[in-house]
């Protein structure tokens, strides 16, 4: 039966609360906790549960009662990330197994939570103070404009990861980005069932460097890439990154390059140029500036591979929240064609599927 549009409306508009408490929920292992029970149980048996495992110190800093159990596992089962058996019995269901054995998308469901909601608090009042100056630039973002109001004008000034950085938040966000929320797949597989011929972008003879990933992170696509083609050389895949805190890869050729500073792309020629998931953090601006960047590098055989999720409604949170914190978007495939343009390149292949990340290949225009 469908529920009545009233009870619909309610229901969507009261979930920032509920989002609130999962803070406290992973503060607490509660959704570890109560896989590990493996049964529906009540609140005081998940509190005693979680209790046993903490030290005197631990309870003393941080006493977890019923009450607070029960209350964050309630709001949290209203949007189902666990299941309501009855009254106050709760138990794991498959979107908290998921949490536990894929533990970056804990990570990524704290982060997702707390950051967007505080961002989120001050866009109307950015929007009215600035007489709806619109879209935000990546420092102007209603991240910003939050700590602005707040009086932590130097955090006003900061790009919203360097704000990240300073309160301590980067590690659990990089350990998110490893795994994210999930895998579509491994890249080489994924981007293969779009009909997308992979073994021609990686078997050109026309430069030594096959792949460069920029902004890749720990590495983790240039490893699938590696493990689909063990040929490939370390020299051959090169990994940029700004952050020092990834550690050492060794399977891969590492490189520190900040692709926000005035600095040009280092590597000029190579066979492959990839970006996955770093256009959705940027404004138009500095994503055009990004790719005029990777475009004066690229040779008329170079390719710019671009990972991306689709731009349709099963994104749409996704697209606010890259607004919110970033200034950022997703873009539809005109909106790519158009950034490519001015840029001097074209679309040669687009695949957008419903769900995971997309594939939009760009190469040089022959003039």
């Amino acid at each position: 039966m469908t529920p009545p549009v009233a009870a619909v409306l309610a229901q969507t508009v009261t979930v920032t609360a509920s989002l609130s408490f999962i803070p406290v929920a992973v503060y607490f292992n509660l959704f570890s906790t109560l896989v590990k029970i493996g049964k529906a149980a009540t609140s005081k048996q998940i509190t005693d549960a979680r209790n046993e495992e903490r030290s005197v110190d631990e309870k003393e800093q941080a006493p977890l009662c019923y009450q607070l159990t029960h209350d964050v596992l309630y709001s949290l089962s209203s949007i189902g990330l666990v299941d309501l058996v009855q009254d106050d019995v709760f138990e794991a269901n498959d979107i908290t197994r998921h949490m536990i054995a894929m533990p970056s998308a804990q990570h990524g469901t704290l982060h997702f939570a707390t950051e967007p909601m505080f961002a989120g608090a001050f866009l109307m009042r950015k929007l009215i103070d600035t007489k709806f100056e619109y879209p935000f630039k990546a420092l102007e973002t209603p991240t910003q404009y939050g700590y602005k109001l707040l009086g932590q004008d130097d955090l006003a000034k900061e790009h919203t990861y360097s704000i990240m950085a300073r309160q301590g938040r980067m590690d659990s966000f990089n350990q998110f980005m490893v795994g994210k929320f999930g895998k579509f797949g491994k890249m080489p597989e994924r981007v293969k069932s779009f009909g997308y011929d992979l073994d021609s972008a990686v078997s050109g003879t026309e430069s030594d460097v096959v792949w460069v990933d920029i902004g890749g992170g720990r590495g983790e696509m240039l490893l699938e890439l590696k493990e689909a083609y063990p040929t490939l050389s370390k020299s051959a895949l090169v990994l940029q990154e700004f952050n020092p805190d990834i550690g050492s890869v060794r399977e891969v050729t590492q490189m520190e390059w900040n692709f926000a500073s005035d600095t040009p792309q280092p590597v000029e020629g190579a066979l492959n140029y990839s970006l996955t998931h770093i256009f959705h953090n940027l404004p138009d601006l500095d994503a055009l500036e990004l790719m005029q960047k990777v475009s004066k590098a690229m040779a008329l055989y170079s390719r710019l591979i671009i990972q991306e999720f689709t731009k349709n409604k099963s994104y749409g949170k996704m697209h606010a929240t890259m607004i919110t914190l970033y200034g950022g978007r997703l873009r539809s495939s005109a909106e790519w064609k158009r950034l490519a343009a001015l840029c001097g390149l074209r679309v040669t292949f687009e695949a957008y599927p419903e769900a995971g990340e997309g594939l939009i290949e760009m190469r040089k225009i022959v003039v």
